[in-house]
């Protein structure tokens, strides 16, 4: 505490809180236990975009020589959402059922089993509707009597755009299920 503690713990502590009201305390725990929360919750929704987007350019360079997400795309996706995703995430504000959870230890890994299952399940759903519009994307957009060059730029720009509609939709749903569980 920092009014009552002495010198040589406040020294050797992480960190001081100014007051020594003991509810101080708990609102230091609601918020650390929030922003560890908010951490999770950004790298899961990192590691889906970026996992999503590797997997979708790999497997159309490897299958056809030619990338539906180009670079100008990815930086836009990488700098526009995940600046908008870590704004959503990070302004969470701490509800009085983080008080309820376990602790976390120092040793505990930041990306969960529970982590690693919503991102595989929410990849997986992305790359096989980006994957399906990249093989099938001129049919199903009934471009066939466009020329190649611009059924492949509608067929591309459309990819994108449903890739970031993806996104959009993991934020929205992931922070309903947030929500609800609470």
């Amino acid at each position: 505490m920092g009014i009552s503690g002495t010198e040589v713990a406040k020294e050797s502590s992480d960190i001081i809180i100014l007051d020594d009201d003991f509810t101080s305390v708990v609102k230091v725990v609601r918020w650390g236990r929030s922003v560890y929360g908010n951490i999770q919750k950004f790298i899961e929704f990192q590691l889906t975009v970026n996992v999503a987007a590797l997997v979708i350019n790999v497997v159309a360079v490897v299958s056809s020589g030619d990338v539906p997400l180009n670079v100008v795309e990815l930086l836009w996706v990488n700098l526009i959402m995940d600046t908008l995703g870590a704004l959503a995430l990070a302004t969470e504000p701490p509800t009085d059922n983080l008080m309820k959870r376990n602790p976390v230890g120092r040793r505990e890994p930041l990306v969960t089993n529970i982590i690693r299952r919503n991102l595989f399940v929410q990849a997986l759903y992305q790359v096989a509707i980006l994957l399906i519009f990249n093989f099938d994307g001129v049919r199903i957009l009934r471009l066939q009597n466009e020329s190649r060059s611009d059924a492949e730029k509608i067929k591309n720009t459309f990819i994108f755009n449903t890739f970031v509609f993806c996104q959009v939709e993991y934020l929205f749903f992931n922070n309903l299920r947030i929500i609800t569980e609470h």
